[in-house]
């Protein structure tokens, strides 16, 4: 019966392992991030662009069909097919000139570098999304923690204040005031737990994951410490045009526009037409025959007008988008950097002299309170303040690592710490 009962338990113990191994999922940003590169639709959509503009590439470059035909000719009225005075089988096909075919293939392969600077740009998006979510969930796991704590001292606070009221050495006063505190905690417990509900749901969405994907158990393994970056807002900016992908992309699309009106001027030299015949004239086989022949753009005042009109207004237009990409980076980073640098100086206010002070605050306050020398409500405020003031270092830490993947995302690439 003993054997039999350790059995069991046993593997209650193994099945529990494996039910709870199914449900839980240790996540550190660098795993989050190549999960979110890998599965997120908007990623994948344009890693598919690309094989796209691959393809559009070698249909581009390559020569028309060939067209193959027969005829029959001279046959008498009344014959069938095969009395046939001439039969003629050809094949003839049509050539752009090979300057017009090598411009528009360099056009093409610059459309994907285009696609392929894209996608990178929305890699740095994706990536940035992901951070933000990731320490957005970082600074509610936080929040449930300090609500916690504060849950657990109103709960003393409210089991001391009756004790006090009972035995005659506080006032009613006091008591319901605890007992509301304690109140008020338990519901800021709940506010957090379901804030970090949301923050959850959050970067399962940034990183691609569907609600059939979803663990029940997400423990994040990095931390939210900060983290100083050394870096002026002149070299992020000359980081920025020289790696940004979005740059990259209207460079790029000044180089289509350009091959493009090439092309355009290209199109006033001849296509280039080429025949070969095999005849069959009064049963004698032995005959052939081939033609050559080139367009000639006689209509030039309106087709290769208007395409050379077209190509060098787009020309234009992807020119003054690369102009106006430049000059809205060169802002981007520096109202970025700015945010960033905001942020990074209140935390250090807080680290040094807030948080310190609000600690403090709140010890004296507490030995004072226990030793009848202040009220219940002047030691509430001093709570409050310590409370809060946690809180804001909290939020101050999550908006200073989302200003900085704003400011990585303005940039165009991660930047070393």
């Amino acid at each position: 019966m003993r054997r039999t009962i350790s059995l069991i338990g046993l593997s209650l113990i193994i099945f529990r392992g494996m039910l709870f191994s199914q449900t839980s999922e240790q996540l550190s940003l660098h795993d989050a991030i190549a999960i979110a590169l890998k599965n997120n639709p908007q990623s994948r959509a344009s890693s598919e662009q690309i094989d796209a503009e691959r393809g559009r590439f070698w249909r581009g470059i390559s020569p028309s069909l060939p067209s193959v035909a027969v005829s029959y000719e001279y046959v008498p009225k009344g014959s069938n097919i095969g009395q046939f005075g001439e039969r003629t089988i050809g094949i003839s096909q049509s050539l752009d000139f090979p300057t017009s075919i090598l411009f528009r293939g360099l056009q093409l392969s610059s459309q994907v570098s285009v696609a392929e600077a894209e996608h990178s740009s929305t890699s740095i998006a994706i990536t940035s999304r992901v951070k933000i979510a990731y320490y957005n969930v970082l600074a509610k796991q936080k929040k449930i923690e300090l609500a916690r704590e504060n849950l657990t001292i109103a709960d003393d606070f409210a089991h001391k204040a009756d004790i006090r009221y009972n035995v005659g050495e506080a006032a009613n006063l006091e008591r319901l005031t605890a007992a509301v505190q304690r109140t008020q905690a338990r519901n800021a417990l709940e506010v957090a737990e379901n804030d970090l509900n949301i923050s959850l749901g959050e970067l399962y969405y940034a990183l691609g994951r569907g609600k059939e994907e979803k663990t029940s158990n997400i423990i994040l393994t990095d931390s939210l410490v900060y983290q100083p970056i050394n870096r002026t807002s002149e070299q992020l900016t000359e980081m920025a045009y020289a790696v940004n992908p979005q740059l990259k992309a209207a460079s790029g699309r000044v180089s289509v526009a350009s091959l493009g009106r090439t092309l355009a001027w290209s199109s006033f030299l001849p296509n280039l037409h080429a025949s070969y015949y095999r005849q069959t004239v009064g049963g004698n086989s032995d005959f052939y025959g081939a033609s050559f022949g080139i367009s000639v753009p006689i209509w030039f005042l309106f087709e290769q007008r208007g395409q050379i009109q077209e190509a060098s207004a787009n020309l234009s237009i992807a020119g003054y988008n690369l102009h106006s990409l430049n000059n809205f980076i060169s802002v981007d980073v520096n109202n970025a950097f700015l945010d960033m640098k905001n942020n990074e100086r209140q935390i250090l206010l807080h680290q040094s002299d807030i948080l310190p002070q609000a600690e403090e605050v709140y010890r004296s306050a507490r030995a004072s309170y226990e030793a009848g020398e202040i009220t219940y409500i002047e030691f509430l405020q001093a709570r409050q303040i310590l409370i809060s003031s946690r809180n804001e270092y909290v939020e101050e830490l999550v908006r200073y690592y989302t200003s900085l993947a704003k400011l990585e995302y303005a940039v165009g690439a991660p930047i070393n710490q």
